[in-house]
């Protein structure tokens, strides 16, 4: 509490105290005129003198005596842990002791209150996190098998039987991954580490890995660059293939084509440069988003009304990627036109380091690709 608002918190007193000055000033001045007498302005503004100097030292006294006890009580709203904060000072009136008293009862509480909490909170992460590795191991054993009956000659109604168990089981195991993720978030600083990795290498590579579901939705993936290689990028490759993940489920689920559409679904996958930062964009020509959903398409478990459409959308993936995206110091937008697709923008910082945007040393030196300077 600064000493102005103590000031104002004690105008009250000061008032009374002026209130009392001015009526013994007056009682003595009438007094006096009875006599004959009459006080001089000189012995009353001095009078007046010394009651402001012994009102304003009591003040002030008095603010000394409190702005431990204030400040304390201030730093509860701020971001220091509770520890800190569980007892407070020594109060100097009776007032301050029922608060210091109250505080500490609510203090215990909500200790302990918070305690179990975190308790029910690391057992309900430790459940999830064992179940869900459980249910990776079906989720594998299923998959070989459907790898082993896709070579046998089966009839026609049974190949698309195979299919679609292939896909509902694909799709579980991503599901899966991404329940498994979303645990990990919370202790993200433990399981993560930043070094230089090939953006086009690693958009290639996840591509690759999702050709199936290409295929199976007739969706066809393209990669443009515009600019020379490399593209490095500092980010962590295990999270980003996460991040990746996320936004090409999106757009293969929201691009797919029925049977015997004559449109292609397509995902294109751009790489720029843009003021020293590096930007990848994965655009779609899907059914796109309605305006009023896109300022809530980040929310966790918002579904839109695509939602309605596709009922396994969960509304946790591009949240997941976009808190991914957060921790990693990468920007994610997105923009979007209902009926003509949706483009998902990743913006990469440059490197903040000195020197970055050398890409070869003086005097014929090997360059950071480690080739001779051109």
């Amino acid at each position: 509490m600064r000493f102005a608002q103590f000031l104002r918190d004690r105008v009250a007193y000061v008032t009374a105290y002026a209130a009392f000055a001015v009526l013994s000033v007056l009682v003595v001045q009438l007094d006096l005129m009875l006599s004959g007498a009459s006080l001089q302005y000189a012995n009353l503004l001095y009078i007046l003198l010394l009651g402001l100097v012994g009102l304003g030292l009591f003040l002030l006294w008095d603010y000394l005596r409190f702005a431990p006890f204030y400040r304390h009580l201030a730093r509860l709203t701020g971001r220091e842990p509770l520890e800190e904060l569980a007892v407070l000072p020594a109060p100097e009136t009776a007032e301050g002791e029922l608060l210091a008293g109250a505080w500490s009862r609510l203090y215990g509480r909500l200790s302990g209150e918070l305690a179990a909490e975190r308790e029910r909170g690391r057992r309900n992460v430790s459940l999830v996190t064992q179940w869900a590795h459980h249910m990776k191991t079906p989720v594998s054993v299923i998959d070989l098998l459907l790898q082993q009956a896709r070579t046998e000659a089966w009839p026609a109604e049974a190949r698309e039987l195979v299919r679609s168990v292939a896909e509902e089981n694909q799709r579980l195991q991503h599901s899966l991954q991404m329940l498994l993720n979303a645990v990990r978030l919370d202790d993200f600083a433990r399981d993560f580490r930043i070094a230089r990795e090939d953006l086009e290498g690693l958009v290639r590579q996840v591509v690759n890995e999702h050709k199936r579901e290409f295929i199976a939705r007739r969706v066809y993936p393209r990669v443009e660059v515009a600019g020379d290689p490399p593209w490095l990028v500092e980010t962590d490759a295990k999270w980003l293939r996460f991040v990746l993940e996320q936004v090409l489920s999106n757009a293969l689920k929201y691009a797919a084509r029925p049977e015997g559409s004559a449109e292609e679904g397509q995902v294109v996958f751009r790489l720029r440069r843009e003021g020293g930062d590096t930007v990848l964009e994965v655009a779609d020509n899907g059914i796109g988003i309605p305006p009023e959903d896109l300022g809530r398409v980040f929310d966790p478990f918002f579904t839109g009304i695509n939602g309605r459409a596709f009922p396994q959308a969960t509304g946790m993936g591009l949240y997941l990627a976009r808190e991914v995206g957060r921790r990693l110091s990468h920007d994610l937008s997105l923009e979007s036109v209902r009926g003509k697709g949706t483009t998902v923008r990743i913006r990469f910082q440059a490197p903040r380091i000195l020197f970055a945007g050398l890409h070869a040393l003086p005097s014929g030196r090997p360059s950071e690709q480690g080739g001779p300077e051109a």
